[in-house]
């Protein structure tokens, strides 16, 4: 049994650390309206979600909704800003708690892990064991898919705190559609609480040493392919019987290691791992379209080098990221270039 938690609700309602989940929440979006109109009576704002809370009378309020295209198309649901203030809050008391129950191969939205030491993890294993199998999975429309019933259930075996769970049965229940949003920060954590239920059961039951999970992207390595196929087998069951999730068909992939795998916006073969094309066209139009905007926001500013400075940060730190990005491939130094480019319009219409 999992250690439990009570008391704790006075946390997430403390006057000052929802004043400090107010910068967090607003970091990197000062411009827009409803954080100008909330931090114009700051004070005021942030004693009332606290009283509310403490009285157990907040209410979580309406999403904003609306689809985005790239990668794929998703249906986002963006919580209005007085939530997202709430939402940093419960995750700022909660994320320590289950971080420590949380598989050591878990890599998506936990602090000094993330995608790329888990994409230079999985190089390491393909490069030390070409000779063995992988098997890939996915889950099958995993944020809409998660059962709101049984989160719950796994929840409540850590958190016993009577007001919080009340609390957090309110956010739950509070989205739109089924499922959990993708947009809320609280959602991430949710679902690797979730997920860790099959980390779990992997490891311990199935005894798979060579493992990784990003969100509900996960894979492993097998001696064969019939072991392979016999681990894809069990891991149905269970997320079908316990999580009431599914895989995509399309989307499970038993292969040799020394014939790479895609992962992570990566293809990795062993000692190899390069961007993938499909993620190397996506970024090519991104740093264009942000490029544009650029220039576009550089010749309207009549303000302050400052504010002109000001206006072109995202376009540098987009190109920051993708520079960051790259540097892990085998490739980089060809990949660094092209990124640079862009500032010229010179990007070659080449695919890796």
């Amino acid at each position: 049994m999992p250690k439990t938690f009570d008391n704790i609700f006075d946390e997430i309602s403390d006057f000052k650390r929802l004043r400090r989940c107010f910068y967090k929440a607003s970091k990197s979006k000062f411009y827009r309206y409803s954080i100008i109109q909330f931090n114009h009576s700051l004070e005021e704002n942030i004693l009332k979600i606290s009283e509310e809370l403490k009285n157990e009378t907040y209410e979580f309020g309406n999403y904003r909704c609306f689809y985005v295209h790239e990668p794929k198309k998703r249906l986002i649901e963006s919580a209005c800003f007085r939530d997202r203030v709430v939402h940093h809050s419960i995750h700022q008391t909660l994320e320590p708690i289950f971080d420590n129950q949380f598989s050591t191969y878990s890599y998506a939205c936990r602090t000094g892990r993330g995608h790329h030491r888990a994409a230079l993890l999985m190089k390491k294993w393909i490069s030390d064991h070409p000779e063995k199998y992988f098997l890939k999975c996915d889950i099958k429309k995993f944020f809409p898919s998660i059962d709101r019933d049984i989160l719950f259930k796994i929840i409540s075996k850590t958190i016993i705190d009577e007001r919080l769970l009340r609390c957090l049965k309110k956010l739950i229940a509070n989205a739109p559609n089924h499922g959990i949003p993708i947009g809320n920060l609280t959602s991430q954590l949710f679902a690797n609480i979730y997920l860790n239920e099959l980390d779990q059961f992997v490891k311990r039951k199935l005894k798979v040493k060579k493992y990784i999970r990003y969100m509900d992207d996960f894979i492993m390595l097998a001696d064969s392919q019939n072991e392979a196929q016999i681990l894809r087998e069990k891991i149905e069951v269970f997320i079908t019987e316990s999580l009431n999730l599914t895989l995509s068909p399309q989307k499970v992939q038993i292969a040799k290691c020394r014939d790479g795998v895609s992962f992570l916006g990566f293809f990795i073969r062993p000692n190899e791992m390069r961007l993938r094309g499909a993620f190397f066209r996506r970024m090519k139009k991104k740093l264009k379209k942000a490029r544009i905007q650029a220039l576009l926001s550089d010749s309207k500013t009549t303000e302050s080098p400052k504010r002109h400075r000001g206006e072109l940060h995202p376009y540098l730190m987009t190109i920051n990221s993708y520079l960051g990005h790259v540097k892990f491939c085998t490739n980089s130094a060809t990949l660094k270039r092209e990124i640079l480019k862009v500032n010229l319009g010179l990007f070659k219409e080449s695919v890796i």
